[in-house]
C-alpha cells in the first residue's frame, strides 16, 4: 500500500512539475548565461560633409575605417536583447574645398584632410539569435563618444559625439551614422563650425 501511494505521488509530481526540469538543464542554463554575441567589429564608411553652407563641396571619395571591441551584456535568457559597451578607434579621410589650415573655403582647390579618433561606443541590441543559431537578423542602435586627435586639422575639436544604426543579416550589415555635435571649431568661419559628418557603409561583427 505504501509503495502504491509513493508511486502515485511521484507520478503527480512528474506530470505537474516535470516540464520545468525537462525544459532547461543546468548545462543549458549555464550556456545561456554565458551566451554573448558580436563582440568585435570592423567597418568602412562613405563620409558626407553635411553643412548648411551651399559652397562646401567634396571631391573623390571621403571615407572612414573603424574597428574595436564591445562587451555584450544580454538582458534576457535567450540573448535576443542586450546592451554593449566597448572601446575602439577610427580613421577618417576627407577631400573637399575646405582649407582646414585657415578655416576658409576655396572655390577652385580641393584639399585632403585626415584625423584619427579613439571611440567609446554604447549599443542597445536586438537580434534573432540564440546560443544554437549563428545566422540571424540584427538591429543595433548606438551612440559614440569620440576623442579626436592625430590629424592635419588645426580646428579639430578634441571631443564630439554621434549616433548610429547598424542592421542586417548574418555577415552583411549596413551602418548609418550622424554627428550630434560639430567636429570643427574655427573663429573666422561659422559655416565650417556647423559641419557634421554623415556616414553610410558596412559593418562586420565577429565572435
Amino acid at each position: 500500500m505504501k509503495k502504491n501511494l509513493l508511486l502515485f505521488f511521484l507520478l503527480i509530481f512528474k506530470f505537474s512539475f516535470g516540464h520545468y526540469f525537462s525544459q532547461s538543464s543546468p548545462i543549458d542554463s549555464l550556456i545561456k548565461m554565458k551566451y554573448r554575441e558580436d563582440q568585435f567589429y570592423f567597418g568602412t564608411n562613405y563620409v558626407i560633409l553635411e553643412s548648411k553652407e551651399s559652397n562646401v563641396q567634396q571631391s573623390d571619395f571621403s571615407s572612414q575605417i573603424n574597428l574595436g571591441i564591445l562587451r555584450d551584456f544580454p538582458l534576457n535568457n535567450n540573448g535576443t536583447f542586450a546592451f554593449a559597451l566597448g572601446f575602439g578607434s577610427s580613421y577618417t579621410q576627407m577631400k573637399s574645398n575646405i582649407d582646414f589650415d585657415t578655416g576658409k573655403l576655396s572655390l577652385q582647390e580641393f584639399n585632403s584632410s585626415r584625423f584619427a579618433s579613439l571611440v567609446i561606443p554604447f549599443e542597445l541590441r536586438w537580434r534573432s539569435s540564440n546560443h544554437n543559431v549563428y545566422s540571424f537578423w540584427r538591429a543595433y542602435f548606438g551612440t559614440q563618444i569620440h576623442y579626436n586627435f592625430i590629424g592635419n586639422i588645426p580646428g579639430l575639436k578634441k571631443w564630439s559625439n554621434s549616433v548610429s544604426l547598424n542592421f542586417g543579416y548574418n555577415t552583411w550589415n549596413f551602418s548609418i551614422g550622424y554627428d550630434l555635435s560639430p567636429r570643427f571649431n574655427y573663429s573666422n568661419n561659422e559655416s565650417i563650425n556647423n559641419i557634421r559628418l554623415f556616414r553610410l557603409g558596412l559593418i562586420f561583427y565577429l565572435f
